[in-house]
């Protein structure tokens, strides 16, 4: 049996709010940027090998710096944002981020740009949790799907960003001087959010004052222990993480090898592939969160999109090289197949009281980022074989690819299984008995 813990909100937190929707998107600016920074390597990492020599394992290090950043302040991240200024705090990373990419763009010695990384990860821990934290107060929870649907494409736009615009940006410029376009970028954004974004609706005031009592009320253990203890939390983690996997490794740093050394596209042809996946989440997140919603469930819609994924990633795997069109609608139908990962966060904030929303959403998080640490063992199995530089280039053999390739397959079946174990929701704000 369950109930809900929420009050009944004003009709400002309406779906037809103009003034809600520019909160949260403008909030989602951040994650834009960061999810530019998180997958940029697909157009700056044949320019590091050359700068600096990178092998497989040492590009993967320096990309997974940022998951290691992510994972470790993700939790602390929905702890602050649960009891905290959500503008304050998204201000405050945005700009350790800015700062962080601007060091990264100056230095020549891999432990800083590690710690730049870690830095940008860091920051990046407070996206989603803050975008998904605001929407939770601006929108009623029958919403919540197409909002943070809408919110991930968002993020895929600064995906798509970062290949073939960055790759031009880099040929032309340089990586350095790209990546201070980058900083210039992220000035501008959050002078846009520090006008915008606010904590909540005018008259919404005591709400946020009762919520910070209930949690007062609560305390931190009994609050961490709901969390921790719901299988949901888990289980939509998981599902998010792993069907996120092929985002993370062909869209954030392995696509663009794959796709030149394999199947002999040109970079700017293999960005322009590889940006088709952030295409394809760019129109799948929303539809999926609006599906979800009109179908008024959770469950069956995660089932169904795990097991399209499975089908595209084999075909991915083991199609033979295709016609330049044909690859992008191959890239972009993944995309629009993994989109389904969106639905896991309405299921973990209506799996939970409203007043720890940001704390599960982190407990997940946590879970997906691990995910995306799942990219440096993707190139420790490239690595199995050994590898030799061409003309400063690292190279691989269609066998090496197809080995690690089985680490996306794997996942994406272990997803299935982790959506087949979720409780159906039914698109409502569920609140477990003690």
């Amino acid at each position: 049996m369950t109930k809900s813990n929420r009050a009944p909100q004003p009709k400002i937190q309406e779906l037809s709010s103009p003034h809600a929707w520019l909160v949260v998107l403008t909030s989602a600016l951040f994650f834009f940027y960061v999810f530019m920074q998180m997958n940029l390597f697909n157009s700056i990492n044949s320019e590091l090998v050359k700068d600096f020599q990178f092998n497989a394992k040492q590009l993967s290090s320096l990309f997974a710096f940022y998951s290691y950043g992510n994972v470790i302040f993700l939790f602390p991240a929905g702890i602050l944002l649960d009891r905290f200024s959500v503008r304050k705090l998204l201000l405050f990373m945005f700009t350790i981020s800015i700062v962080a990419t601007y060091i990264f763009s100056t230095v020549s010695t891999l432990w800083i740009m590690n710690v730049s990384r870690l830095a940008i990860g860091i920051a990046g821990s407070f996206t989603l949790l803050s975008a998904v934290k605001l929407a939770s107060r601006w929108f009623e929870p029958r919403h919540m799907a197409v909002v943070i649907g809408t919110v991930v494409t968002m993020a895929m736009f600064g995906g798509t960003i970062a290949q073939t615009p960055l790759t031009l940006l880099t040929q032309h410029f340089g990586w350095r001087h790209a990546m201070q376009f980058v900083v210039a970028l992220g000035v501008i954004l959050i002078i846009v959010q520090l006008i915008i974004v606010r904590d909540e609706p005018k008259g919404l005031e005591k709400l946020d004052i009762e919520e910070h009592k209930q949690l007062e009320k609560l305390g931190f253990w009994h609050s961490l222990g709901i969390t921790i203890t719901n299988m949901q939390n888990w289980l939509s983690g998981i599902y998010i993480g792993l069907v996120n996997l092929p985002l993370f490794i062909f869209g954030g740093i392995w696509g663009v090898p794959f796709l030149t050394q394999i199947h002999h596209l040109t970079k700017v042809q293999a960005t322009a592939v590889t940006s088709m996946l952030f295409v394809g989440m760019m129109l799948g997140s929303p539809l999926a969160g609006l599906i979800s919603d009109r179908m008024g469930l959770r469950k069956l819609p995660m089932i169904i999109g795990a097991i399209l994924s499975i089908l595209v990633m084999l075909f991915v795997m083991f199609a033979p090289t295709l016609p330049f069109v044909a690859e992008m609608f191959l890239y972009f139908t993944l995309g629009l197949v993994i989109s389904s990962q969106v639905i896991g966060y309405p299921v973990i904030a209506e799996s939970n009281p409203h007043t720890i929303t940001a704390t599960a959403t982190s407990l997940a998080s946590v879970l997906t980022m691990s995910g995306g640490m799942l990219v440096q063992l993707f190139g420790w199995l490239l690595e199995l074989s050994g590898n030799a530089f061409i003309n400063n280039v690292i190279g691989y053999s269609l066998a090496d690819f197809t080995r690690a390739n089985y680490l996306m397959l794997v996942g994406l079946i272990v997803a299935l299984i982790a959506s087949f174990l979720i409780k159906e929701t039914y698109c409502k704000q569920m609140v477990q008995k003690d």
